[in-house]
């Protein structure tokens, strides 16, 4: 009998692999999308800054941009950790961008943002920002492109971490016999519609959690 096969969206770390492996499960994995830092000019100081992803963080950290003179406003916990590793402490740390807006929607209009993205944000942020007439600026730090590859095996799970990575996979492979782990509300959005068998939707997880509750699904339904 095949062991249940777990496909991974982007590269894990050894230690992950391995314990997927060691629950008697097969791994896959491939980058279905493609992270670019982008180089940009240091802006001028804003009341707030914002980061709506980790690769946003990497980039802007390496850049040198100087964040102790600001308050920092970021989307998910891997981005929290990365700028707290970095000893940079949030004002506000919301599981996705619809919370972090309630936030900001709270706050003095005369207020500064200066929002560091990917070239595949979603509008959500800067269009509540034009209706509050917002002092807001957006920097494109990275650029996202998409691995497609055909998948030449039938996964029993799939695990997804943006929506980008969505698109970029099911564009040459089917979830429709495929448990789906996702991290985030946005992520599960782009799978709805492509009806895969479960979708199991993980709120501000870290990436070893998503693992974790993949291992548990694959064993008891292996068992039952």
């Amino acid at each position: 009998m095949n062991k249940p096969l777990i496909l991974s969206t982007k590269k894990l770390d050894v230690i992950l692999r391995e314990r997927i492996v060691q629950n008697g499960l097969a791994y896959m994995e491939y980058e279905a999308i493609q992270v670019k830092p982008l180089t940009f000019e240091s802006p001028a100081i804003t009341d707030y800054v914002i980061f709506s992803s980790k690769n946003a963080v990497k980039t802007v950290l390496k850049n040198g941009f100087l964040l102790a003179n600001t308050q920092v406003l970021c989307v998910g916990e891997q981005s929290k950790v990365l700028l707290f590793k970095n000893d940079i402490k949030t004002t506000k740390t919301a599981k996705n961008m619809e919370e972090l807006i309630v936030f900001i929607e709270k706050m003095a209009h005369n207020a500064s943002f200066l929002h560091f993205c990917g070239n595949r944000r979603l509008p959500l942020l800067a269009k509540k920002m034009a209706a509050m007439k917002a002092n807001f600026k957006e920097i494109v730090v990275y650029e996202t492109t998409l691995n497609v590859k055909k998948i030449n095996a039938a996964p029993n799970a799939v695990l997804f971490y943006s929506p980008s990575g969505v698109e970029s996979h099911t564009d040459m492979n089917t979830i429709v016999n495929s448990s789906c782990f996702c991290i985030g509300k946005t992520t599960a959005k782009a799978l709805l519609p492509l009806q895969p068998k479960d979708l199991i939707v993980l709120e501000n997880p870290s990436i070893k959690t998503l693992v974790v509750k993949a291992i548990q699904h694959l064993k008891k339904h292996q068992h039952a």
